[in-house]
């Protein structure tokens, strides 16, 4: 089977990734808006740091840093591959070179975006299960070997030599292994969460298609892997937003819930004609860890 040429799939790459990443900042953007104007709205007694700085937010950032920096190493090893290195006459040459330091900071930009969005995966997870912990063992397991064979593969392409390729076997057992807890997590989280999570598992499961097949495609699909995670990611924090999202309720199934929220019920008794209103308000924290006042009222 004839695979595409690797400096024509490179270029591919920097023109898919591009696009994917002005599609990344937009939600990125809307999701800042969001969450600063939901604070600004929130009339709870929380400190001004506890309403801003949320784990979902801090998180957010993070992965804008990432992806933005997975980004740019990709623009910056397109101008060195055709302006630097030999005078830009020998692009094949540099994109073989999987030993370059460019190379291995890009990776490494790519493992530090893929974990992060998998521990905020997790937290989304938790929080829909109604802050229930059994729920996240398996996915805890699969980020725990992810941390593992990420920083791995970073370590791997530093020591290969100059002329092989990422089917070595060196390196795909390392990969194999960063897909599987990848795949593992993914599936998990799919369940729960089908809108975005489904984007992030069928991309995931293209690229390691690719892989298996030693196309150079796999280069398209690994480079534009990272932002179309932070894609899925910031599409469930803008759904949450705008209130779209499923949110997490009282829960008596079995588990290690972190906080419950206890109501009494409220019972009528017919003595003589009065009017009776109930006011109750009820603390509890929405998935972007922020401070709910929700009042109901009954009138008997």
């Amino acid at each position: 089977m004839s695979t595409p040429p690797l400096v024509s799939c490179n270029l591919g790459t920097v023109a898919l990734e591009s696009v994917l990443y002005g599609i990344f900042l937009m939600l990125s953007g809307t999701f800042m808006y969001l969450h600063f104007t939901r604070a600004v709205a929130q009339r709870s007694g929380s400190s001004v740091i506890r309403k801003y700085i949320t784990p979902v937010f801090f998180g957010s950032v993070f992965v804008t840093c990432t992806v933005t920096g997975h980004w740019v190493m990709t623009i910056y090893r397109l101008f060195d591959a055709f302006v630097n290195f030999h005078g830009g006459a020998a692009p094949l040459l540099y994109y073989e070179n999987i030993a370059l330091t460019t190379e291995a900071v890009k990776t490494a930009f790519l493992i530090a975006t893929l974990i992060v969005c998998d521990i905020l995966f997790i937290y989304r997870l938790w929080v829909v299960w109604s802050y229930n912990y059994y729920v996240t063992v398996i996915p805890c397991l699969a980020v725990l070997g992810l941390c593992i064979a990420g920083p791995g593969i970073v370590y791997k392409l530093t020591q290969v030599a100059t002329g092989n390729s990422v089917f070595i076997s060196s390196l795909s057992q390392w990969i194999q292994v960063d897909y599987s807890c990848t795949f593992i997590h993914e599936q998990r989280v799919l369940a729960t969460i089908v809108e975005s999570a489904a984007l992030y598992t069928t991309y995931v499961a293209f690229f390691f298609g690719c892989y298996q097949a030693t196309s150079n495609l796999q280069y398209v699909a690994v480079d534009t892997l990272g932002t179309i995670a932070g894609i899925a990611f910031m599409m469930i924090n803008v759904r949450v937003g705008l209130g779209w999202a499923q949110q997490a309720h009282p829960s008596t199934s079995s588990g290690i819930p972190s906080r419950r929220v206890h109501t009494a019920q409220d019972r009528s008794y017919v003595m003589q004609p009065v009017a009776v209103d109930i006011s109750k308000v009820v603390q509890s924290h929405d998935d972007m860890g922020m401070p709910v006042g929700m009042k109901s009222e009954l009138s008997v």
